[in-house]
């Protein structure tokens, strides 16, 4: 954990799910889910399903005789998933997302929401959903925008967390924010064989009830309070007062208002 800011195991996979999932994750699923036209698709793929913020409203927008697998290379992010659909209708599996099991034609549509981010190879991730893919089926996925572009995102990260890192490789804080550039992804969409590729900046309100929620989702029950005190234990507490008192100053206390912002991106296997 203390060398992968965004790793979450055990605890902090519930933390994941409890706190940034309102925040973060569940308005995107919603939006996400609310594009999908259900008219023909019989099977579904879920990849990097996580914490299960897409694979809730993906099952309740599809007809039961829909088959919708849902899968992700982190147990324990997947297990939380499994914990909210425990009645059968969804089939989970551990799952490289850039080696896929499943066999050549197999699904209608394919979705990944901010998985892609965390593949070292993301072409071959992308070259395997078109693989799995049917002949006419549909691949869509989101990714983030730049932390620059995100006012909380860049307080923790660009004015907080990178400069307290600043002597060492800081990278790795930015891999979930690395796929932000529209235009390189539809490069990459079509190159890997997809048509009818789109793009689409998807700028979303969400918010907080406090800043404890912020503090917490982000540092305390976060890997990056992890990765804190892997450097400096004294440290934890500083860095947290610090978050607290800056995001006070730029949000207020209570019912944080927040905006986010990110790609969605959608192509079609000839």
């Amino acid at each position: 954990m203390e060398k992968d800011a965004f790793k979450f195991s055990g605890e902090l996979a519930l933390n994941y799910d409890r706190y940034l999932g309102p925040m973060m994750f569940e308005p995107y699923a919603a939006d996400l889910v609310s594009r999908i036209n259900t008219a023909g698709v019989k099977t579904v793929l879920e990849i990097a399903c996580g914490t299960g913020c897409v694979t809730v409203p993906l099952r309740n927008h599809f007809a039961p005789n829909v088959e919708l697998t849902a899968t992700d290379f982190n147990a324990d992010m997947m297990s939380v998933a499994e914990s909210k659909l425990n009645n059968g209708s969804v089939v989970f599996g551990i799952e490289d997302a850039q080696n896929l099991s499943f066999p050549d034609n197999s699904f209608d549509l394919v979705i990944c929401q901010f998985g892609l981010m965390f593949l070292q190879d993301k072409k071959k991730g992308l070259s395997e959903a078109l693989r799995v893919l049917k002949p006419g089926g549909r691949f869509i996925f989101s990714t983030w925008d730049k932390t620059e572009n995100i006012p909380l995102l860049k307080l923790i990260f660009n004015d907080i967390i990178l400069p307290y890192f600043k002597d060492e490789d800081t990278t790795r804080f930015l891999i979930p924010f690395s796929l932000f550039d529209a235009s390189q992804l539809k490069e990459w969409m079509e190159e890997a064989g997809f048509i009818e590729v789109e793009t689409e900046r998807v700028s979303l309100e969400t918010g907080a009830p406090s800043y404890k929620e912020i503090v917490n989702g982000y540092f305390q029950k976060h890997a990056l309070g992890g990765a804190v005190t892997a450097k400096n234990p004294a440290d934890f507490d500083v860095v947290a007062a610090e978050m607290e008192k800056q995001v006070i100053a730029q949000f207020g206390e209570t019912d944080i208002k927040l905006r986010f912002s990110a790609n969605f991106v959608s192509g079609v296997k000839p």
